[in-house]
């Protein structure tokens, strides 16, 4: 889905202008910083930083709200402070408008302050980095509670995304799945992720259980699948990859990742694969990681949810497809370890 909680994609030629509310040009300049220290520009995620060291490159896709940069080094998204932090985005404060035909313009930058053509000057730093938090080590009883409480938790929402409402149907629990507004199922892929994610679940029950099968095709078949800039495939592999790093099995998302890195630039847009690289290191929006750490120490899910509801059009909601499935077959494995528990613990 589309990568947001930005607006509609404006670029040359479709009439669109871009808003980056947020975003604040120093006073008084459209081309300058002028008058003093400039003020601190938020927080910038590590590859947004890698690709501001490259000093220059273009703009990539022009949004409502956020700005997709693009050098040799990878892409970088600048964003208003409302938008969650993470591995590609850069937070400023501040600015109005600009014209509809940013796409393709140049960018540049000394490390203090960011020039882009036709948009103007802004102050980046200081700046602080932002780094996604260690999720401490869980006892199997709180991740097996967890799952079965943002499962449960998520079924009695409104879904949104295209992954989600077939995630939720593969993972057994109390709360029956209701879907309530536009149905999941509509979308022209749906068949295909009817297929996929419980053929996935499958492969992650017996890789962790350490039987060894190929990986599956239900990766390559998840890449590109889907609509939007960040197709929802692509968003519930992130989920898949962040999750299995952040829960300690490092292997299997290794695995995975090897297949990611190696498809993602001929199956997905620029932008997508860039999100699929991230999270292959084990990184993404910081909601995502909020998920994973309320299923691992067992505390609310609503928070998280409440943020990711709010994180594109289906985005949010796709990448918790792929925590749940990395999750819940964490979960079984865990189960399989204590042999004193007869059931997982049911809530809610």
């Amino acid at each position: 889905m589309v990568h947001a909680p930005f607006g509609s994609l404006a670029s040359a030629g479709d009439g669109g202008g871009v808003a980056v509310a947020g975003v604040q040009r120093a006073k008084g300049s459209r081309t300058a910083v002028r008058g003093g220290a400039p003020a601190a520009a938020g927080r910038m995620g590590r590859l947004a930083r890698r690709v501001m060291l490259t000093g220059h490159g273009t703009v990539l896709a022009s949004f409502e709200s956020a700005l997709y940069l693009e050098s040799r080094a990878g892409v970088a998204c600048l964003v208003p402070p409302t938008a969650p932090c993470g591995p590609l985005n850069l937070t400023l404060p501040g600015v109005e408008s600009a014209p509809p035909a940013l796409r393709d313009s140049s960018w540049r930058t000394d490390g203090t302050t960011l020039a882009i053509d036709g948009l103007g000057t802004f102050a980046i730093s200081p700046c602080e980095e932002w780094t996604p938090p260690r999720i401490p080590q869980a006892a199997p009883a709180a991740i097996v509670a967890g799952v079965v409480r943002m499962r449960n938790a998520v079924a009695g929402r409104t879904l949104r995304g295209e992954v989600l409402v077939h995630t939720l149907e593969s993972i057994p629990a109390r709360a029956p799945v209701r879907v309530r507004g536009a149905s999941d199922r509509s979308c022209p892929t749906s068949a295909r992720f009817a297929r996929t994610v419980p053929a996935l679940l499958r492969w992650l029950d017996d890789a962790l259980a350490g039987r060894s099968r190929p990986a599956p095709h239900a990766i390559d078949n998840l890449l590109g699948a889907g609509s939007g800039l960040t197709p929802s495939g692509d968003d519930c592999l992130v989920g898949v990859l962040v999750a299995l790093r952040a829960l300690g099995e490092q292997a299997v998302a290794e695995a995975i990742a090897r297949i990611v890195a190696l498809h993602a630039p001929l199956r997905t847009t620029r932008i997508s694969a860039a999100h699929l690289g991230a999270a292959c290191a084990g990184e993404a929006i910081e909601p995502v990681h909020a998920a994973i750490e309320a299923i691992a120490s067992n505390s609310s899910p609503e928070p998280p949810l409440d943020a990711l509801s709010r994180f594109g059009h289906g985005s949010g909601f796709d990448a918790l497809a792929g925590v749940l499935l990395a999750a819940s077959a964490i979960a079984k494995r865990l189960l399989g370890y204590d042999r004193s528990r007869q059931a997982p613990v049911q809530s809610r």
